[in-house]
């Protein structure tokens, strides 16, 4: 008989996916998986839809992802005197955060068995075929998608959420989704790319750019388009 530790379920999701990671890592597991980072990635993505059902306390959550319906919880209480929207939503969307998570480790797991390609690989696939671009161009400053930094990887997973969601989107509103995400994140125009003073060359109107630069987003829509 397999002697099997028994342990507590610590009703954390997030948790236990950092400590599942972290053992595979000691271990040394290296075979191809769903990660961490990847689940966390797509969870980023993830909308919440809100509702009351009128004249009762239940609240319903819906987590969607691209207009997939991933999951809906809800929340209610007994007595309507302790009733309160604000926490019904609040606790309604973290449910279905739970069970969406849940839900995306399935889908992720059947992709990489089947060989689909899933948003942070179409990420990977963006950012390395821009990095191959740049380095035809003299630029060697771009690392592998491994070691790029959290914000290059999070900003390539963001660009293919936008054309995941607009599909129509040329390579100029892709360009503006970019700029608003960097102003969003304190990022200004400069003469040179710095990432401590979050200055880039790039942050001036679409039309404005480089014919070279402006390829960049000509060359990010049709790897989206193409492995979507």
């Amino acid at each position: 008989m397999t002697n099997v530790t028994e342990t507590k379920p610590t009703g954390d999701a997030a948790g236990v996916d950092a400590a599942m990671e972290a053992d595979i890592i000691q271990k040394g597991l290296t075979a191809p998986r769903v990660t961490k980072e990847s689940i966390d990635a797509i969870m980023a993505a993830v909308d919440y839809h809100t509702y009351v059902v009128p004249g009762t306390t239940t609240t319903v959550a819906v987590a969607m992802i691209h207009g997939f319906t991933l999951c809906q919880e809800i929340t209610a209480c007994v007595d309507a005197k302790n009733f309160d929207e604000e926490l019904g939503r609040k606790y309604a969307i973290e449910k279905a955060a739970a069970v969406a998570r849940d839900k995306l480790w399935e889908l992720e797991g059947y992709t990489l068995k089947f060989g689909c390609v899933s948003l942070p690989d179409i990420a990977r696939v963006a950012h390395e075929i821009n990095r191959a671009y740049c380095e035809a161009m003299g630029d060697m400053s771009q690392e592998e998608w491994s070691q790029a930094p959290a914000w290059q990887r999070d900003s390539a997973i963001n660009g293919v959420n936008f054309h995941l969601m607009n599909p129509d989107a040329d390579a100029g509103l892709s360009h503006i989704n970019w700029m608003a995400e960097k102003k969003a994140d304190g990022w200004v125009y400069g003469e040179t790319k710095d990432p401590e003073a979050k200055t880039h060359p790039c942050m001036v109107p679409f039309n404005q750019l480089p014919i070279e630069q402006q390829a960049k987003d000509f060359l990010f829509r049709a790897v989206v388009h193409a492995l979507k």
